[in-house]
């Protein structure tokens, strides 16, 4: 008996200190604690993480199918694209799965997804090169192929709800990599007009958007291996490429230090403001 209660004892002592076993990671995003959450595309899981050590704080498995990024919305609900799935599964804080606001409808390899304060849902549709757009109850507003300047959203990835402006990466279809910042309700209404964009000519292919506290735009690029700093106007500011391997997705905490999901190596690459590599999460 003594041997029992000391392995569960054990057990439960060393578990909250396990590592996270990153598996084809991509879409991460700070909850409003400072703590990160990474889809981990390969093993259908989502986890919660300490930034700092990478220790798993909370897993999530149920309704998942190739999960690739994530979003909060209103209530601190969890809202992930599930590619594999085409479907958007949301969760509560407690981390239920909330089933009847599951979108599973107008989805095509969904690789992005957003939701602005009043609870409206975005999706970026990779495949077919289209953002599909979903009121608060879930219900189907529309599909758009372009913005009404005639820019297609081609091979759409990452889209970001952040203040009072809506984020949107498209690759490099018909030679476009951009991110460009759309008021969100012009989408419900049909007419998205292009407030402002973030490029330049040597990082391609935009798979993650983020944000620091001065406003500053961070993007991380696929095809390129790098993530990139632009001012709020749009100028390049830094672009790193130090062990930078396929990138999916990017996120900046309070202290402005950035992190990086590595799709091919498995890892989380952290960087200070500078841009120096100060830490790997695996």
């Amino acid at each position: 008996m003594k041997l029992k209660l000391c392995t569960v004892f054990c057990a439960l002592c060393f578990s909250p200190y396990l590592l996270a076993q990153l598996n084809g990671p991509q879409g991460i995003v700070f909850d409003t604690s400072g703590k990160l959450w990474v889809a981990n595309s390969t093993s259908n899981q989502v986890q919660q993480l300490d930034p700092s050590t990478g220790a798993v704080l909370a897993t999530i498995t149920a309704g998942l199918n190739g999960p690739s990024r994530l979003a909060f919305g209103p209530y601190g609900y969890l809202f992930v694209a599930n590619t594999s799935g085409n479907s958007i599964t949301v969760y509560d804080s407690k981390l239920n799965q909330i089933a009847r606001k599951t979108i599973a409808s107008h989805l095509s390899k969904p690789t992005g997804v957003a939701v602005d304060d009043y609870g409206d849902v975005f999706v970026s549709n990779n495949a077919t090169n289209t953002i599909a757009v979903f009121d608060v109850d879930g219900g189907f507003v529309e599909t758009l192929a372009q913005d009404n300047n005639g820019f297609s959203f081609s091979a759409p990835s990452a889209l970001v709800v952040h203040q009072t402006e809506l984020f949107v990466s498209v690759g490099p279809t018909a030679g476009k990599n951009a991110v460009n910042a759309y008021n969100p309700g012009e989408f419900l209404t049909h007419n998205p007009k292009p407030r402002a964009q973030f490029t330049d000519s040597v990082n391609t292919g935009p798979t993650g958007v983020a944000f620091d506290a001065a406003g500053n735009t961070y993007v991380s690029d696929f095809y390129s291996n790098s993530w990139v700093k632009f001012s709020p106007n749009g100028k390049l500011l830094m672009a790193v490429t130090t062990d930078i391997a396929q990138p999916e997705g990017i996120a900046v905490d309070e202290q402005g230090n950035v992190f990086v999901a590595n799709s091919s190596t498995n890892t989380i690459t952290v960087y200070d403001p500078q841009g120096q590599l100060i830490n790997t999460l695996k």
